[in-house]
């Protein structure tokens, strides 16, 4: 079985890329693979200019699997103590708990913490050896929205600081907030790469409306070359020609109200865009 087919792609030497893709579209594979934990059956990969899993890359790179990897019997202070003694330049332990939030179960079995606690743990692993690039599998799976905003704002920070990060996810909030470049998956190949900017569509609307919408009719109305298609029961997405103007939003609401159709008008966003590629849903 492939796992990975033909996957042909250059992540920038700085900055976040996200990796995007329905359950078995070989994200997971791909990392593990770049970080030297799976054996590569063909092709060529460098990591850091090196082959994946050479020994310098593990005094470079920080890596946080999706699921394991953490001893459940050891506690988050002195497994992280333990990893950072692994690394030449570490940051300090105490520094990276807090940044975490994970300082109030420093001393409590790894087995014993909820699943976002385990993840922040893993998290901080991830960053404890102060690494030039880090792979990050899910990391803000488990994680609720305090936890999922406070990621961001370390990832951030660990980009401004000039690290290379990439970081596969489900969440589109998660590429809003985080993606210099994005790359989509799907069945082991890349369908879509490029940075949001350039993936953001500017020709389509999204409109929330009854079933059965005389279509026909509302394309009398649009410029000429536009289409509508009902995607899903209730959603609709008009494209035109060129790029979407106030004007044309005003004539898809006016004939809207024209036409006792209580409308839910909005500007197709990047989302729109990865949910085509995947062939799925993005949340």
């Amino acid at each position: 079985m492939t796992a990975l087919d033909a996957v042909n792609l250059e992540v920038p030497g700085a900055g976040i890329t996200c990796v995007l893709g329905a359950n078995g579209a070989g994200k997971t594979t791909l990392l593990e693979t770049a970080s030297g934990l799976r054996r590569l059956t063909s092709g060529d990969l460098a990591v850091l200019g090196r082959a994946p899993g050479a020994p310098a890359n593990r005094q470079e790179l920080g890596v946080m699997l999706q699921d394991g990897g953490l001893p459940g019997s050891a506690r988050p202070a002195e497994f992280l103590a333990y990893i950072a003694r692994l690394y030449p330049h570490p940051r300090n332990v105490a520094e990276v708990m807090a940044s975490v939030e994970i300082d109030d179960c420093a001393r409590t079995p790894i087995r014993r913490l909820s699943g976002g606690q385990a993840k922040r743990v893993a998290w901080a692993a991830a960053m404890i050896g102060n690494p030039t690039a880090m792979m990050l599998d899910e990391p803000t799976t488990a994680l609720d929205p305090v936890g999922r905003a406070r990621m961001h704002e370390v990832l951030d920070a660990q980009r401004t600081a000039g690290s290379a990060i990439v970081l596969s996810t489900h969440l589109i909030e998660d590429v809003s907030a985080l993606a210099d470049f994005v790359v989509v998956m799907r069945a082991g190949s890349v369908v879509l790469r490029g940075t949001p900017d350039e993936l953001r569509p500017r020709d389509r609307i999204e409109l929330r409306a009854p079933s059965h919408l005389d279509v026909d009719a509302l394309l009398d109305a649009l410029p000429i070359g536009s289409t509508c298609m009902e995607i899903t029961p209730g959603l609709y997405r008009v494209q035109v020609p060129g790029d979407i103007d106030p004007g044309t939003v005003a004539t898809l609401t006016s004939w809207c109200a024209q036409h006792g159709v209580p409308p839910e008008v909005s500007i197709a966003d990047l989302g729109s865009v990865i949910r085509d590629a995947i062939g799925g849903r993005v949340t």
